[in-house]
C-alpha cells in the first residue's frame, strides 16, 4: 500500500468498519454550540459517520493531524467535486462553483497565481493607511456611543466599509446586497434542512442580490487600483478569461467580508469572556494580529471544508468510498489536545496560534487571508488603544448557519482609555 503521512491509500482486508456517533451536525442545537459535537467527534475516531436527516452520505473528520494530511492531499482529496455538500460530479450546482475553491491542478495553479501576485505584500502595504482612517473613523463613533452592538456596529460594520472600496472599488448603494448573497450562499453549501431552506427563502429578493454581485465585479463597475481592477487587468494580460476575472473578483469580496465579520465578531465575544486577555491586549495594542488569530483558533467562522475523496481509500486504516463527502471539523481540529495541549480551550492572546486550521490549508487556503489578517490587525489594535475596557449588556445571540459560525449580536459597553 502506499503511505502519503497519516492517510493509507488502496484497500487492505484488514480494514476497520467505519464507526459511527448519532450526531446530526446541522441541526439547530448543534450550530448553536457545536462543542459537544466537536468532542465526540474528537473522542471517536480519526473518520467518523455522521447520521444526516436529509440523507446525504457524509463523514466527519476532526483530528487536528488527520485534518491537515487531507488539506495537504489534493490528488486524493477534491475541491473540484464541490465546496459544500453537493458532489458536482453527480449533482447540479447551485450557483457557478468557483475557480479558486472548487478547481484542482493544474487549472487551479493557474489562477492561483494570479490571485497571489495580487495579493502581494507591496498592494497590501497600500491598504493600511485607508484601513486605518477608517479604523480611526469608525472607534471615533463608537466612542461617541458608549453602548453599541459588537456585531452589526464593530465586526460587520468595518468590513463593509474598507473591503467593497478596495476590491471592487462599488458605489455605496447597494451594498447590503453582500450580505443577502452570504446568506443564501452559506446556507445553501449545506444540506437543505427545514430550517436552512427557511433561511434561504426569506432572502428578500435573492436573485436581485446576485445579479447585483455579478455586476458590481464587471470590468465597467471595479474603480481604477482596485484589487477587482488587477484581476481585469489579468485579461488583457491573457492569464484570466473574462468569466475567471468576474468569479474570482467574487471570490476575493467574500473572503475579506463574510468570514471575516464573524471572525472579527467572534474575537470581540472571546475578549468580553476573557477581561485578563483584553486588559492585556489595552496595555500592548500591538497583539491585535495575535488576537485575532487566537480568536479564529478558538471561534473557527467557517464550521466546516468538504473534500471529495477522488477514489475509493483508507484513513488511518478506515474506508472511504468515492462518493462521500467528507466533512473537515475545523472547529474540532482546533481545540484538539493532541495538537494545543491541555488549554486548547483556553483563548490565550500570548500563544502562537499560527498553525491553526481555521482558514484551511494547502493549495486552497483561503486566498484572502492576508487581508482579513490586515483588517483585523488595523481595527483590533486601534480600537484597544483607544477602548480601557469592555463589558456585556446582555447575553450574545448566535448565528445560526449551515457554513458559518458567529454572532448576531454582541451588546456591549466600552469605557475609553
Amino acid at each position: 500500500m502506499e503511505h502519503t503521512g497519516l492517510l493509507i491509500h488502496g484497500k487492505d482486508h484488514l480494514m476497520q468498519a467505519i464507526p459511527a456517533i448519532d450526531v446530526d451536525p446541522f441541526t439547530e442545537e448543534v450550530l448553536s454550540d457545536g462543542t459537544d459535537f466537536h468532542q465526540q467527534l474528537l473522542a471517536a475516531a480519526p473518520v467518523v459517520k455522521l447520521q444526516q436527516s436529509e440523507g446525504h452520505d457524509i463523514v466527519g473528520v476532526g483530528r487536528d493531524a488527520v485534518v491537515r494530511a487531507i488539506f495537504e492531499n489534493h490528488t486524493d482529496f477534491l475541491n473540484s467535486r464541490g465546496g459544500g455538500i453537493l458532489d458536482l460530479a453527480r449533482d447540479e450546482p447551485f450557483r457557478k462553483p468557483g475557480v479558486l475553491q472548487e478547481t484542482d491542478p493544474p487549472y487551479h495553479d493557474r489562477v492561483r497565481k494570479v490571485m497571489t501576485d495580487i495579493i502581494s505584500p507591496r498592494h497590501l502595504r497600500g491598504l493600511r493607511q485607508d484601513f486605518q482612517r477608517k479604523a480611526d473613523e469608525l472607534v471615533d463613533n463608537l466612542l461617541d456611543m458608549r453602548e453599541f452592538d459588537a456585531h452589526t456596529d464593530l465586526a460587520e460594520a468595518y468590513p463593509m466599509y474598507v473591503i467593497p472600496d478596495a476590491i471592487m472599488g462599488v458605489r455605496p448603494g447597494g451594498r447590503e446586497n453582500l450580505l443577502r448573497y452570504s446568506i443564501w450562499l452559506f446556507e445553501s453549501m449545506g444540506p437543505k434542512t427545514p430550517r436552512a431552506q427557511q433561511v434561504i427563502d426569506s432572502v428578500d429578493n435573492v436573485q436581485g442580490a446576485l445579479a447585483w454581485v455579478t455586476e458590481s465585479t464587471q470590468r465597467e463597475n471595479v474603480a481604477p487600483g482596485s484589487f477587482g481592477a488587477k484581476l481585469w487587468e489579468g485579461v488583457d494580460q491573457g492569464l484570466l478569461s473574462e468569466e475567471e476575472a468576474g468569479l474570482m473578483t467574487r471570490s476575493l469580496v467574500g473572503a475579506g467580508v463574510d468570514t471575516t465579520i464573524y471572525a472579527l465578531g467572534l474575537t470581540f465575544n472571546l475578549l468580553l469572556d476573557n477581561p485578563v486577555q483584553y486588559a492585556l491586549l489595552h496595555e500592548t495594542p500591538q497583539l491585535g494580529k495575535f488576537a485575532f488569530e487566537e480568536g479564529m483558533r478558538c471561534g473557527a467562522p467557517v464550521r466546516q471544508i468538504w473534500r471529495t475523496p477522488a477514489r475509493d481509500l483508507e484513513i488511518e486504516g478506515i474506508p472511504v468510498r468515492e462518493e462521500q463527502k467528507i466533512m473537515l471539523v475545523l472547529g474540532a481540529a482546533n481545540h484538539d489536545p493532541d495538537r494545543w495541549g491541555p488549554t486548547a480551550d483556553d483563548y490565550d492572546i500570548n500563544r502562537d496560534a499560527s498553525g491553526h486550521l481555521a482558514l484551511g490549508r494547502g493549495i486552497h487556503a483561503c486566498v484572502g487571508a492576508p487581508i482579513a489578517r490586515l483588517e483585523a490587525d488595523v481595527l483590533l489594535s486601534t480600537f484597544a488603544r483607544r477602548v480601557k475596557s469592555l463589558e456585556r449588556l446582555g447575553p450574545s445571540e448566535p448565528y445560526i448557519n449551515n457554513t458559518l459560525r458567529g454572532w448576531n449580536s454582541i451588546p456591549i459597553r466600552i469605557t475609553p482609555a
